[in-house]
């Protein structure tokens, strides 16, 4: 909170028996006027710095957050996938997530499917609350809230399956793009535990 400081300006005795024409008696010879600068109004240093540091400090720790819900090659070792020359193109599912700084990974099967996981972090909103408004193109697909996770929703759509999980400030994101809508969605509800798991624990 800035607090500011009143300055009482008093006026220059004297003056009752001059002529009121403030034009004619400041150009006159002789007669500087002295002037006072008001002292800088009145601050609480440290307050803003504090802010900055605590907004810095969350965003710090939201960001390591979404880094460790990344699935890495060792969580995924069982899965039969190795890491795809390029990013996949995101469905339209990822499209409708509210944008933020998102990290992830795109994966190859060796069938050819291809899975691609996008963490996003919200700093001033629930992840809860950003997955309530995501409205995804398709047919709604059914997945149990695993351990972890604080909600969970799923959608399918020509060949592509998509899960969002939200825990805290995270949401995480996972898409199988298979030759039969079938396979992508037992794909992508297979891997929605393992995901959870790499969520940040609520507190």
């Amino acid at each position: 909170m800035v607090v500011l400081s009143a300055v009482l300006l008093t006026g220059l005795a004297g003056c009752a028996d001059r002529p009121n024409n403030l034009e004619t008696y400041y150009n006159r010879p002789g007669n500087a006027v002295a002037t006072t600068t008001p002292p800088p109004a009145a601050t609480s240093p440290g307050v803003p710095d504090q802010a900055a540091a605590a907004s810095s400090s969350a965003q710090q720790a939201i960001a390591e957050e979404v880094a460790a819900a990344v699935l890495t090659r060792s969580d995924l070792s069982s899965e039969g996938v190795h890491a795809a020359a390029e990013r996949a193109e995101n469905g339209a599912c990822f499209d409708a997530v509210p944008s933020g700084d998102p990290r992830g990974a795109s994966w190859t099967y060796s069938s050819g499917s291809t899975l691609t996981q996008q963490v996003t972090g919200y700093l001033d909103e629930a992840a809860t609350d950003v997955l309530s408004r995501v409205r995804c193109d398709g047919q709604k697909l059914s997945v149990p809230l695993p351990s972890g996770a604080e909600a969970v929703r799923g959608w399918c759509s020509s060949g592509t399956c998509t899960v969002l999980l939200a825990a805290g400030h995270v949401l995480s994101g996972l898409q199988v793009t298979a030759n039969t809508t079938t396979r992508a969605s037992d794909a992508v509800k297979s891997l929605t535990p393992l995901a959870a798991e790499k969520l940040p624990v609520s507190q």
